[in-house]
């Protein structure tokens, strides 16, 4: 780890190793929220498939109500009712109206509704509209929502309820998605123990390994956590030999520092190639990534919160890569509230917490976990700056 490259480079280096894989599978709709859309979802007809009523009340030709009111409502014939679910079997001719029902279809010649509030049956097939209209007005028209032909959900997005609930309108009863990415998580050092155990001696709880699955089920992944691995080369070297196999991302945590049981890289360099090993970033630095075979691999620091900061920067935009997406991230402006000191030489990433329109720091060591769910998301300060004042405006990136 004497060269270390920058964060920026890094990141660089572990897209360049994505490889874009094209598993598709076809899930019924209702299954489909938060997966990625392998194919454009095109509606194969209008819709609505006619034009509707939004009100209850009747059906009319705009200009046969100009100038209406209670003390001068204009007389309409009554020239029938359309049925909900059932086919608008008559026109309307001016001077005439229709009862139509909230999702009902519209008779042709009708271009406009008057709620049943604004209008009087005076008996006799006769209406008296109380209250002027306009063209269009409570009226959804044929291909209002989509037109046949027209791209609902480009392939390549991750599906949301509301694309659910558009494509279900439009009969789609499966969709064809992206199979989730495969994600193995192991953790290694001897440590560690499981987190319903009570530590003895020096021993900690893995907290790495159930943070990390879960971020990358968050990102939408299909994460596995693999197990515990001891600081032994040979286990390790076997455990990640077996687990590339079955994954598209290796996620290690832990024995990537320059310790002589830290045999990450070394690991990975017989199993494969080693992209970079160190980053001029705090927390961070031992932070590691390469591939074996087609699966990318990245080893993560011990330290909790250097662990996910080095997620959030590295980890996060290759899982979008890897589901056929590009990562927008997401980010706010605020101003420090206390001055942000920062003379290492390398690019530092402060946890912070949003108060308002003020970002303040959040004072944690790498090796802690409970100030970093404190954060809201973290400020990156260049490495060629010995810190930020206060009151400086800096972009958040929000976790």
């Amino acid at each position: 780890m004497l060269k270390v490259i920058s964060l920026d480079a890094a990141l660089d280096l572990v897209l360049a190793g994505v490889k874009t894989w094209a598993r598709v599978q076809s899930v019924p709709l209702g299954c489909a929220g938060g997966r990625v859309l392998a194919q454009d979802a095109v509606a194969g007809e209008d819709l609505p498939a006619f034009s509707r009523s939004m009100v209850d009340g009747y059906a009319v030709l705009a200009s046969d109500t100009f100038g209406a009111s209670a003390a001068q409502p204009p007389l309409l014939r009554l020239a029938g009712e359309v049925k909900m679910g059932e086919r608008a079997a008559f026109s309307l001719s001016p001077g005439e109206c229709a009862a139509v029902w909230t999702g009902g279809e519209l008779p042709q010649g009708a271009d406009a509704m008057v709620m049943l509030e604004d209008a009087e049956a005076l008996g006799g097939g006769w209406i008296a509209i109380e209250s002027p209209s306009a063209p269009g007005r409570n009226i959804v028209f044929r291909g209002d929502d989509a037109k046949a032909g027209e791209t609902v959900a480009p392939a390549g997005k991750r599906l949301s309820a509301r694309d659910i609930g558009a494509l279900a309108a439009l009969g789609y009863s499966e969709v064809s998605v992206l199979s989730e990415t495969r994600v193995c998580v192991l953790s290694t050092g001897d440590e560690l123990i499981d987190c319903a155990e009570a530590p003895a001696g020096a021993q900690i709880r893995d907290c790495n390994g159930p943070m990390l699955t879960a971020a990358c089920g968050l990102a939408g992944a299909k994460a596995s956590f693999c197990g515990r691995v001891p600081d032994d080369e040979d286990t390790l070297l076997g455990a990640m030999r077996r687990h590339a196999a079955e994954c598209e991302l290796l996620l290690l945590s832990g024995g990537s520092s320059a310790g002589a049981k830290d045999a990450a890289a070394r690991c990975l360099d017989r199993l494969g190639e080693v992209f970079f090993h160190g980053i001029a970033v705090k927390p961070g630095k031992p932070t590691l990534a390469g591939r074996i075979g087609e699966t990318l691999v990245v080893g993560l620091p011990g330290h909790p919160a250097a662990a996910y900061m080095m997620f959030h920067a590295l980890v996060y935009p290759a899982l979008a890569a890897l589901q056929g997406q590009k990562l927008q991230e997401h980010k706010v402006s605020a101003r420090l509230s206390t001055a942000a000191p920062s003379n290492h030489g390398r690019e530092e990433l402060v946890a912070v917490r949003l108060e308002g329109d003020r970002a303040v720091p959040i004072a944690a060591k790498s090796g802690l976990v409970v100030p970093l769910a404190r954060a809201d998301g973290y400020v990156r300060i260049p490495r060629d700056t010995e810190g930020l004042m206060k009151d400086a405006l800096v972009d958040v990136i929000l976790f």
